[in-house]
């Protein structure tokens, strides 16, 4: 209040997420000194001329135009390095202006490379870094260890920037996960879908309050969706038996995916499985582009979390699944060209990736159903 009419910003990677995040207490913290709000802009104008606005990154473009004195950017670990270093910093330089960057690491990216930076002695940069520990409760950060692998209880609850480089799943041990996984009939049937489609594979299996049982894939060269879909049928017909139909099963993918690769003018590939399962008691978990990391990590917590528990088999008889847990590197999910080299790789790893990350988060978000 003491300098007047200068330009604030608070930045998330999208405008949906910054909302979420300071909206609301941004306006409780400015209430005082408020002269208008704007709810269609996520603009606060104080009495003093000075306007805070909450801004999403995912269109750098709402950013420019202004002379910005000071911001915070958060969750800074899932942005994009060009919005960072391209359009944030030299605004900031413009108007010899302050910016916090916040958020847990995310791999060694470009976000590490400027804590390492800070540290090397520049004044005007400095480094912060607290544990998880230090601000919540002890039990709630046991339930976490818990729940969640050691790579990514380190870079979650530690601010440990954690390496994604060399093998994916780096807690699977074909000793320790493969074993006979038999079908239960008091739980749901999970049906896991991966569309690449030479070879396509689905996996079949069972949350087993938390344990996360595959027993079964599906695998087909030079196919389609509906030859997937009557294989599918006639497996849980022979898993399930004469209650197949009434048996709850659950569909796990990328929603978004699952609609590039229609197969026609009308049909995705989901509106094909929903055709296709009509009077089945069947219900869709999709996400839409759920992150690489996020499955990763997702199913890397189930493999092993980090006080030692395992929550995950394999049944003897999922090879593919087995030899993508055993030989998927991280080049081959990031990069294009790497995961075509990798041919009947990740696809399998991909589905289970889905099923996992949608149930078990390592934080929980937002999804898309149909």
């Amino acid at each position: 209040m003491k300098i007047q009419g200068e330009a604030l910003f608070f930045g998330a990677p999208t405008r949906d997420q910054a909302k979420r995040i300071a909206w609301e207490d941004l306006k409780l913290l400015a209430l005082p000194v408020t002269k208008k709000v704007s709810e269609s802009e996520l603009q606060i104008k104080l009495i003093s001329g000075t306007e805070i606005w909450v801004l999403g990154f995912d269109v750098p473009e709402r950013f420019e135009g202004k002379r910005w004195k000071g911001g915070i950017l958060t969750e800074v670990g899932s942005m994009k390095e060009t919005v960072v270093n391209e359009t944030v910093m030299p605004a900031m330089r413009d108007t010899n202006g302050w910016l916090w960057l916040e958020g847990v690491p995310e791999g060694k990216n470009f976000y590490y490379e400027l804590s390492q930076y800070a540290k090397l002695g520049d004044p005007e940069w400095r480094d912060y870094c607290w544990f998880t520990s230090e601000v919540l409760d002890p039990i709630e950060v046991e339930k976490e260890r818990g729940r969640l692998d050691e790579r990514t209880f380190r870079q979650e609850y530690e601010g440990s920037f954690e390496s994604y480089e060399g093998r994916a799943y780096v807690y699977y041990v074909s000793d320790g996960h493969r074993k006979p996984q038999p079908y239960d009939d008091s739980f749901s049937v999970s049906v896991c879908c991966d569309f690449n489609l030479d070879p396509c594979i689905w996996l079949l299996g069972q949350d087993k309050k938390g344990f996360i049982s595959v027993q079964e894939e599906i695998k087909q060269r030079q196919t389609d969706v509906w030859k997937m879909c009557n294989t599918a049928k006639e497996r849980l017909n022979t898993r399930i038996g004469d209650n197949a139909k009434r048996h709850h099963i659950i569909f796990y993918g990328d929603y978004e995916h699952g609609k590039t690769r229609s197969v026609s003018a009308t049909n995705t590939s989901w509106q094909i499985i929903r055709d296709e399962f009509q009077g089945w008691n069947v219900e869709f978990r999709l996400k839409t582009h759920p992150r690489i990391v996020d499955r990763v990590n997702a199913v890397n917590s189930k493999l092993r979390s980090a006080d030692g528990k395992v929550k995950l088999g394999l049944d003897p008889s999922c090879i593919d699944i087995h030899k993508d847990l055993e030989m998927v590197d991280m080049k081959m999910l990031q990069s294009v060209t790497e995961k075509a080299k990798a041919k009947d790789r990740t696809h399998a790893s991909d589905a289970l990736g889905y099923w996992i990350e949608y149930e078990f988060p390592v934080i929980k978000m937002e999804t898309s159903v149909m």
